[in-house]
């Protein structure tokens, strides 16, 4: 079976690699960072590398036009995020061939694909059959690879001139990146003014972690410009607290993966009881000065 994947950065190295391994099937991806095709060479056969200044849907479009002229894959698989999603799109158009996104875990009985897929927020996954060839987006956080090295290849496709003048801007990270922390506060609508964010984050600082909040207290009252959640970022780290959260289900869907879930709130009824592995019924304006008390 011939499995195409496509890696926008390093981070989805494993993640993409632990699909091939789920398969027992070798994998080769296109990517368009040099720097990433160098690191992705180590754990893959091919990797196919594009001289790319910035995402466009035109010049990825090219990318897999030229690729497909080499190889006819059965499974075009990629991250279940923006990029991810627009480069399974484009190629499902060139393939003339159907997707299915949100995908957690894969086998193949009998030539037949089964797939198990979020649905509903999260809150439920799906069974689904399907035949090749076929486009798959992988949800983050569920395929793990063995990071074991290979001497795999670099196949140099040039630069793609698409006519396109556009500039792409990644959203900075200074120091608090919860997406690559191994411990993640999260602030809730419990939390009732922003300047009591302060205490999160000092809790974060004393546990050397990194923090964040769910989505009312950044779209809504606009206290940060980014969130936990499936509209948001997607964490899994060892240690996830989260305070004031009631724990509805699309700000789970970004923290389920968490190894450990924490959760400090005055409802005993929250839902995040329901997904938590220790809980602390009670107020946070009581029980945080005290924990930053005893760390200290």
């Amino acid at each position: 079976m011939m499995i195409l994947g496509y890696i926008p950065d390093e981070e989805w190295i494993n993640q993409i690699l632990g699909f091939g391994e789920a398969l027992n099937n070798d994998v080769e991806v296109l990517t368009t960072n040099n720097e990433v095709a160098e690191a992705a060479e180590k754990y893959f056969p091919t990797v196919y590398s594009f001289e790319l200044e910035m995402f466009n849907l035109t010049a990825v479009k090219k990318a897999l036009k030229k690729i497909l002229e080499k190889i006819k894959p059965d499974i075009f698989i990629s991250p279940c995020t923006n990029k991810g999603r627009a480069a399974s799109g484009t190629f499902m158009g060139l393939y003339k061939c159907s997707g299915i996104s949100d995908i957690v875990n894969i086998e193949v009985v009998e030539d037949v694909l089964k797939l198990e897929r979020l649905v509903y927020g999260g809150t439920a996954k799906a069974s689904v059959k399907t035949g090749i060839p076929i486009a798959l987006c992988i949800a983050p956080g569920y395929f793990k690879g063995s990071s074991k090295k290979i001497e795999g290849k670099i196949v140099e496709m040039g630069k793609i001139e698409t006519g396109v003048m556009g500039e792409f801007r990644a959203k900075e990270v200074t120091g608090n990146d919860p997406t690559k922390a191994d411990i993640v506060i999260v602030a809730g609508r419990g939390v009732k003014e922003k300047s009591d964010l302060n205490m999160i984050i000092e809790l974060a600082d004393k546990l050397k972690g990194a923090w964040s909040v769910t989505r009312p207290l950044a779209a809504d009252y606009g206290w940060t410009d980014s969130w936990v959640g499936i509209s948001g970022l997607v964490i899994t780290p060892k240690l996830y607290i989260g305070i004031g959260v009631s724990g509805q289900p699309h700000h789970m869907m970004g923290a389920r993966n968490s190894k450990i879930i924490i959760a400090i709130n005055k409802d005993p009824e929250a839902p995040i009881f329901e997904e938590a592995d220790y809980g602390l019924v009670g107020d946070l304006y009581k029980i945080i000065p005290v924990l930053l008390k005893k760390i200290k």
